[in-house]
């Protein structure tokens, strides 16, 4: 199954995800994540299955885009070259490749896939970056200005590398979490004159690869309650936002898990 799961920060997400099927890879790019979450709490042995081996954890930094420095003068000449990031992404891509190969591990959780997308998309830029450069890395004699961003239409090779993630572990039979942080809804808005604007409308969406959906069997927007709400008791929430499965649509979960959720979805089908 193909889960994606989004939310505010420490509303539960990563807890959710490292409570899916074990032995599980946990591909950490949100670095800390899994040290908030490596605890047993509301029935998910987090820290246990760690502890046993049941979770492997891998960590990837995402490099500095600095420039360079100079220690003795203590100071940093910026620079628009994209460096490490194309070499980040294929490290990753080859343990993401073993882990599914591996036909021990029914799990691989990607935090965050938020991440992933923006190391995609800045590595292909390296790669389009080092096609303007000599050996020496400077522009070639043809080559007018450092290109600093990617073009709409070559976007079209990222995509392509996110869904062959999904793919890939939709053909080898894997559960696949990709976790994603929140973001602002940037859309037409009424300014203070009665003219309408592009701004902030106020609602918080999920932020990543925007086509998570076409390859998704799930998608889990989780919540924190601090106090009792109507019929909600405070607590943890896992909001049902995508489902292969019409009738999972709009539920909501108290201190959601994986189990949970496949558990609703194998009723649902009989």
């Amino acid at each position: 199954m193909i889960v994606g799961i989004w939310g505010e920060d420490k509303t539960g997400k990563t807890t959710l995800a490292l409570s899916a099927p074990k032995p599980l890879i946990y591909q950490e790019f949100d670095i800390g994540g899994f040290n908030r979450a490596n605890k047993n709490v509301n029935g998910i042995t987090v820290k246990d299955d760690y502890e046993a081996g049941l979770i492997i954890r891998e960590r990837y930094a995402m490099p500095f885009q600095i420039g360079s420095i100079n220690m003795e003068q203590m100071t940093i000449k910026p620079s628009k070259i994209v460096s490490g990031m194309k070499e980040l992404f294929y490290k990753w891509l080859a343990r993401y490749i073993a882990g599914l190969d591996n036909e021990e591990i029914q799990t691989i959780v990607i935090d965050t896939a938020t991440l992933l997308w923006e190391i995609t998309c800045q590595g292909y830029l390296q790669e389009k970056q080092e096609l303007q450069l000599d050996t020496n890395g400077k522009l070639k004699p043809n080559e007018k200005a450092l290109r600093v961003n990617l073009q709409p239409p070559e976007y079209r090779e990222p995509n392509t590398r996110m869904r062959g993630v999904m793919y890939q572990a939709q053909e080898r039979e894997k559960h696949l979490i990709l976790l994603h942080h929140a973001t602002d809804e940037y859309g037409p808005i009424l300014l203070k004159d009665g003219s309408v604007g592009e701004g902030k409308t106020g609602k918080r969406i999920r932020h990543g690869w925007a086509w998570l959906g076409d390859a998704a069997d799930l998608v889990v927007h989780t919540t924190y309650q601090k106090e009792k709400k109507g019929n909600k008791e405070a607590g943890f929430y896992g909001d049902v936002e995508l489902s292969g499965e019409p009738g999972l649509l709009d539920m909501s979960l108290q201190n959601p898990t994986y189990e949970k959720f496949q558990s609703l979805i194998d009723k649902m089908k009989g």
